[in-house]
């Protein structure tokens, strides 16, 4: 009704407009009969109401669907032979643009698909010819051979921030939870970028006790914390600097903590950090930033339902902190 009767007021407003002009040139013109501008007044009002009454009941099919949302399929609620010609005509337009959408969408989303299965597919052909390189050259210390596993492991890096990226919307379908020691979970992702630390003459400080157990899914996580330490390296240019993985345990939760004594970020850049491919001034000075890795550790801490905080001072050092739920945590710390 609301819907109809704002629609309608313009048409009303310029009905009684019209009866107002006509009877005020009448009165103009020397016809000084109250009564009769009252009986033409009330006469207006009386068919203006059974016509917009009558107008109601053909179309009220019509505004109805247009002011309640939809709850189920279109092609079921539009395509309907009810209402007036004029409504029966609307809804069968909107059915049509409807099924046009969907088959537009469903043509886009397939290709999607598709292409999702080739990268996925390329990305595991790409991680056997890189592995074959590695083991060649790990036993090799010249300076050539340093290189070429400088650039494997940053093809390596690279390969599983594509794979992870794209399984991030079937997340739920590879997700498992299970208790898993955080000290643990640390080391090995310490272990797993030993190389990248050495070659920047940076040190890990794990202050995490034993008794930190949390429930996550451990591939996911440990894929975060190895995006965050990478930056932490990354942006730590002074060699023989630390970089730090705390864990506290407080009102129940769990806040791990990861800093770094690199060169900090801009105030003007943190509120934009997780935005996807957002590089901000450290990116565009260092060249070795996608855009990518925190927009993927804050989805990741999302889905896992934790809550990820940086605070950074230029020329100081950046600390990120994941709050972990006590839900999640079962620590004895």
């Amino acid at each position: 009704m609301k819907l109809f009767l704002k629609d309608h007021l313009s048409y009303i407003l310029f009905v009684f407009m019209i009866v107002c002009l006509s009877t005020g040139i009448y009165w103009l013109d020397g016809y000084h009969n109250k009564i009769l501008f009252v009986y033409v007044l009330f006469l207006t009002t009386l068919l203006l109401t059974v016509f917009l009454i009558f107008r109601y009941v053909t179309h009220r099919h019509f505004f109805v669907r247009l002011s309640t949302p939809p709850s189920g399929e279109p092609d079921s609620e539009f395509y309907q032979n009810e209402g007036s010609g004029l409504s029966r005509y609307a809804e069968q337009y909107l059915a049509r643009q409807y099924r046009f959408y969907q088959k537009h969408i469903q043509e886009l989303a397939g290709k999607n698909h598709d292409r999702s299965i080739f990268i996925n597919q390329w990305v595991h052909q790409m991680k056997t010819p890189v592995s074959v390189i590695d083991l060649i050259v790990q036993e090799k210390n010249d300076p050539e051979f340093r290189s070429i596993r400088e650039e494997t492991d940053r093809i390596k890096d690279g390969l599983k921030t594509v794979l992870y990226t794209l399984r991030l919307d079937h997340f739920e379908s590879d997700f498992v939870v299970e208790s898993v020691a955080l000290r643990t979970l640390i080391h090995d992702t310490v272990n797993d970028c030993r190389r990248l630390f050495i070659r920047s003459k940076l040190y890990p400080q794990v202050e995490i006790a034993e008794e930190a157990i949390i429930k996550t899914d451990k591939k996911w996580f440990q894929f975060a914390i190895g995006q965050l330490i990478t930056n932490a390296i990354k942006y730590s240019p002074t060699s023989g600097s630390k970089v730090t993985i705390k864990a506290i345990s407080r009102q129940q939760n769990l806040y791990l903590t990861i800093t770094d004594q690199g060169i900090g970020i801009e105030s003007s850049d943190l509120p934009r950090v997780f935005n996807p491919f957002f590089t901000g001034e450290n990116g565009r000075n260092y060249g070795q930033s996608t855009g990518m890795g925190l927009y993927l550790v804050k989805e990741i801490c999302t889905h896992l339902g934790y809550t990820i905080k940086i605070t950074s001072t230029v020329g100081a050092g950046t600390t990120v902190c994941i709050e972990i739920p006590h839900e999640s945590s079962l620590t004895k710390m």
